[in-house]
């Protein structure tokens, strides 16, 4: 009876243990953190772009996490300088995948860089979400799975620039663009759509200076000897800046209208400030004073009180990029690549960012929204050119028709075929 007893009172002990601590002891470990791998150009003279992205990622993920992070995981990025050179940004994607284990990763600034990144993308079946290369052929001729574009293409900046500057009637253009895929892809693109609306333009030139060319004398004598009465610029960052400085002196800009696809970008208006002449036309992805939106007056209010700068676009378009990808993880329930491709194949994508609302399309993994071009203006408060004469030229007009859809998709097709073998 004594044994007996001593077993009932063990079971009885251990039941009770099992109630009471049963719970602790099975409780799920914390979920791990979803992990983005971040690179840009953040040193040298256009370091300016990967810092704003930068600043922006980490605005965004304070803010996901203070409202507990993505699928109740926390959200951290890892960030690298990829000093704009392709073999380092291949570098640094490897390291994300291989040592760090990121889930998604992020950048680049150039597009140089980000073309080698798309074929690492697939092969290592890895997300990258764009946010400030900009080149047609990463939703287009290197589009595969794995790419996701949230900032407007050279393609949209330029068939917004046609129909921007075709009411004005110049007919002999030129061009001066860098030498590489978004610079020879912004020119093609916007005098195409030129001559589809103005029949009667005339190309008189094309100058491909190479990416962070430091003397542009003899571009801009060419420029002054041929006498276009517009040129095309796809000039952007520290190479804006010195063009502009360096062909202030031969007063072009009092004979020659300019337009600059990046000119709104404040990694050009602010090193410039009066420099920069008033009446030249310039495109933004985004610009700080605009849309006059509880959202946008929000973010600015917050990053101009956190960083002590106004945001630039790579700022914003990046931000945008983080929460486009919260979105599509909240959607597909899962930070499992093939389950998010699917997710935000299954339809097109909606989310709002200061900028506005933008939607991510299934047929090429570009974000379809409008595009803005204006007039540079001095303006004394912020002490660089701010936009006058804002025009939104719709997204229905500047994006892929569906024929040219169509043949990305079968494009993208194949190379998942070619991908699987």
């Amino acid at each position: 009876m004594i044994n007996r007893g001593w077993k009932l009172g063990m079971v009885v002990c251990f039941l009770l243990i099992a109630l009471v601590c049963g719970p602790a002891l099975t409780a799920e470990k914390p979920a791990k953190p979803i992990k983005i791998g971040v690179l840009f150009i953040m040193s040298g003279p256009m370091g300016g772009y990967g810092k704003h992205g930068s600043q922006a990622v980490q605005l965004a993920l304070d803010e996901i996490n203070a409202k507990g992070g993505i699928l109740g995981r926390k959200v951290e990025a890892i960030f690298e300088d990829d000093k704009m050179k392709p073999e380092v940004g291949v570098e640094i994607f490897n390291k994300f995948v291989q040592k760090d284990k990121v889930d998604f990763i992020m950048g680049p600034t150039s597009s140089a860089i980000a073309v080698a990144l798309a074929d690492s993308a697939l092969q290592q079946k890895k997300i990258l979400i764009l946010t400030q290369s900009a080149a047609n052929s990463l939703t287009d001729a290197k589009f595969n799975p794995y790419l996701f574009s949230t900032l407007s293409n050279a393609l949209m900046h330029s068939r917004a620039g046609a129909y921007f500057m075709a009411p004005k009637g110049y007919k002999r253009w030129m061009n001066i663009g860098p030498d590489y895929a978004y610079g020879r892809e912004s020119w093609a693109s916007f005098i195409a759509k030129l001559k589809e609306i103005q029949p009667d333009v005339e190309v008189v030139g094309e100058l491909w200076p190479k990416l962070m060319e430091k003397d542009f004398t003899p571009f801009i004598q060419k420029i002054v000897e041929t006498k276009p009465d517009a040129v095309w610029s796809s000039l952007w960052g520290n190479d804006a800046v010195n063009f502009v400085k360096q062909a202030l002196p031969t007063g072009v800009f009092n004979n020659v209208k300019f337009a600059f696809t990046d000119g709104a970008a404040l990694e050009t208006l602010v090193p410039l400030g009066k420099d920069m002449p008033n009446g030249v036309f310039v495109a933004a992805r985004y610009f700080f004073l605009t849309p006059d939106t509880a959202m946008n007056r929000n973010f600015v209010k917050t990053y101009m009180g956190r960083f002590k700068e106004y945001p630039d676009y790579m700022a914003q378009e990046t931000y945008a990029g983080v929460y486009f990808l919260k979105a599509a993880i909240e959607r597909a329930k899962s930070t499992d690549p093939q389950e998010l491709i699917k997710a935000v194949e299954s339809e097109p994508l909606a989310w709002e960012t200061p900028e506005g609302w933008k939607i991510m399309r299934k047929g090429d993994h570009s974000v379809v929204e409008d595009v803005v071009w204006g007039e540079t203006l001095f303006n004394d408060q912020y002490g660089f050119a701010i936009l006058k004469n804002l025009q939104a030229i719709q997204a229905e007009q500047i994006s892929r028709t569906p024929e040219e859809l169509k043949a990305v998709r079968e494009n993208y097709e194949k190379r998942i075929k070619e991908a699987k073998k």
